[in-house]
């Protein structure tokens, strides 16, 4: 691993290691330069070492993720794993083909020499501009790979470098170097003991979440859950030492009288807040002595439910108004279950008796984020503008979940309802 200076080295390092390579076999002077390949080609001999794209590395990417834990924690120092890739080009006197003279020492030097040296790399770093560098202490080393380029790819790659005459080239590609972020990971939690322990299971799968009222031992039905009904959840393997549901970030111990095999009663606790959940189920093994409720070590896959409120009181009204436009009022309503601050609330009206031969008129109003903790999470007030004044159908939606509506005798919806009527 290296800081910032990393792919700077490479570079230096690879000047360093093809100007050696010239002696003895070229009895005269070479400039040996990083840089792009000159616009006028140079009458003495010259080779240019030219970094002309980084890639990420395909296979080394990742080899560090997860770099966090889920609440943010670093555990390990993030990591670029890259490729360089150098374009290396030989100039001199045509006639007594001193660019070809060129390319072969170059060519014969990468390949009994791919890897770069601790030596050359520290060499290297002695220029002012790379102090700092910590290459050298890197375990990896850095191999140079002939690459092959067809025609067409050649000529797209000379046709970047805006008025440069093609010449005699190689390409190289340097794999891999990793540069490190600078944030230090926070250090492993040392270990009291190591217990290991096998336990014959495949673990417990979720199947379907279900509900019922609570307490009765009827069927269970599917749907949303009120704040008066138990999940009844149905699977394989749920039976165990210790069963905990999880329900979002909850974890809900699940009493041993209401553990099958098949099938567990999860009480769901009454101040859930309305909204969709995912539930897990849980497993606790005891291990070396320890009770089994600090060893949740075995999870099952995740299922959704919906958590629905119900309006719990009449629905009311202040500051209202009455325009050309329509009515504007606060309507305030109070739920069943407790609100989060973060929460999205939608009130829904429908007409609840349109006239025949006109469509029934449907509103949606969003209520404001509270900018305070709320002082009752159980009411909320929803600012409605522009409404037709009569009776409506109202449902609060909190996270994409709907308040349960009463049904009549004849099976229509009856309420809650809201009058704006004049």
């Amino acid at each position: 691993m290296s800081n910032h200076l990393a792919i700077a080295t490479v570079t230096e390092a690879l000047r360093l290691l093809v100007s050696r390579a010239l002696s003895p076999d070229i009895p005269f002077a070479v400039e040996v330069g990083t840089r792009k390949p000159p616009t006028e080609p140079p009458a003495d001999p010259t080779i240019t070492v030219f970094l002309y794209q980084v890639t990420p590395n395909a296979s080394l990417r990742n080899h560090d993720a997860p770099t966090r834990a889920t609440d943010g924690t670093v555990l390990t120092r993030p990591a670029a794993a890259l490729d360089l890739h150098y374009l290396i080009s030989c100039y001199g006197e045509e006639s007594q083909l001193v660019g070809q003279r060129l390319l072969g020492c170059v060519v014969r030097t990468l390949t009994e020499q791919p890897a770069l040296s601790r030596q050359l790399i520290e060499e290297a770093a002695a220029q002012p501009y790379l102090v700092g560098t910590d290459l050298a202490a890197s375990p990896q080393r850095v191999r140079f790979t002939p690459t092959t380029m067809d025609v067409d790819e050649m000529s797209k790659l000379w046709s970047t470098l805006l008025q440069t005459p093609y010449a005699l080239s190689v390409t190289y590609q340097a794999t891999a170097v990793f540069v490190e972020g600078k944030v230090d990971p926070v250090a492993g939690k040392p270990v009291l003991r190591r217990t290991v322990r096998a336990v014959p299971s495949r673990g417990p799968v979720v199947e379907r979440v279900l509900s019922r009222p609570a307490g009765s031992t009827g069927a269970p039905e599917e749907g949303p859950v009120t704040r008066d009904r138990e999940l009844v959840v149905v699977g394989s393997g749920l039976r165990a030492e210790l069963v905990v549901a999880r329900l979002g970030g909850r974890r809900v111990p699940v009493a041993p009288g209401g553990v099958r095999d098949d099938r567990l009663v999860v009480a769901v606790p009454a101040d859930l807040p309305p909204g969709v959940y995912q539930l897990q189920v849980l497993h606790g093994l005891a291990l070396d002595g320890r009770p089994a409720a600090e060893h949740l070590a075995v999870e099952s896959n995740a299922q959704t439910f919906a958590r629905q409120p119900r309006i719990a009181a009449p629905i009311g009204t202040a500051d209202r108004t009455d325009g050309p436009a329509g009515v504007s009022a606060q309507v305030d309503v109070r739920l069943d279950l407790p609100l989060r601050d973060d929460q999205q609330v939608l009130l829904l009206l429908d007409e609840l008796s349109p006239p025949t031969g006109r469509a029934g008129a449907s509103y949606q109003f969003r209520a404001p984020v509270p900018s305070q903790p709320r002082s009752d999470p159980y009411a909320v007030r929803v600012p409605v503008t522009g409404v037709r004044p009569t009776v409506y159908l109202a449902r609060v939606q909190v996270d994409g979940v709907p308040s349960e509506l009463t049904v009549s005798g004849d099976g229509a919806f009856s309420g809650p309802v809201v009058d704006l009527t004049h």
